[in-house]
Formats: C-alpha cells, structure tokens, sequence
C-alpha cells in the first residue's frame, strides 16, 4: 500500500521533456507530466500485484486549511486506497479473533 500527496503547482501539472539517452520511454509517458507519470506508474504496480492499492492525491500548498484535494484516476483514488485498507484491518483482525 501507498498513499502520496504531491503538491498541485505549475511544474508538476506541465509536460516533461521526453529524453532517456539510456532507456526507451514507455509510449504512456511521452508527453506527460510528472503529476501523470506518478498516476501511472501507481496504476502499473497495482495491476501487476506489487502493492495491493496506492493512492495518488494532490492539493495546493493551502489546502491544510480547507482540505480540499483532487485524484487522479479512480484507480488510485482516496476512496479505493481507504476501501482495501478497511478489508485488511478488518481481515486482520478476523484473524487475530
């Protein structure tokens, strides 16, 4: 399980330049931000069972004052990363009774 929060500013909303002189790019990332990147690489160790959830939030530098955050994809949504944490305390604790 993962949950991060990144910092919604300007750089990380932006494209990064595409250049890997040692490694090809993966086709989902060309053109993407790093905001986006991160999204995806959450989304890719969830489908390939290396975490079992991971949530990717972001808020603006204030937002401790209003709480107010956005998700990036359903996948890596608070929702989601909440909802398989509940199951696992709630297996855990089946278990330990």
């Amino acid at each position: 399980m993962a949950l991060d929060l990144v910092d919604y500013e300007n750089k990380a909303r932006k494209a990064v330049k595409d250049a890997s002189p040692h490694f090809p790019i993966f086709e989902e990332f060309k053109g993407a931000s790093y905001l986006k990147r991160y999204d995806l690489l959450c989304q890719k160790l969830v489908q390939e069972q290396l975490y079992t959830t991971a949530a990717v939030i972001t808020a603006e530098r204030g937002a401790a004052k209003t709480g107010d955050f956005a998700e990036l994809s359903p996948m890596t949504g608070l929702k989601t990363f909440i909802t398989s944490l509940a199951g696992h305390v709630a297996a855990e604790a089946a278990r330990l009774n």
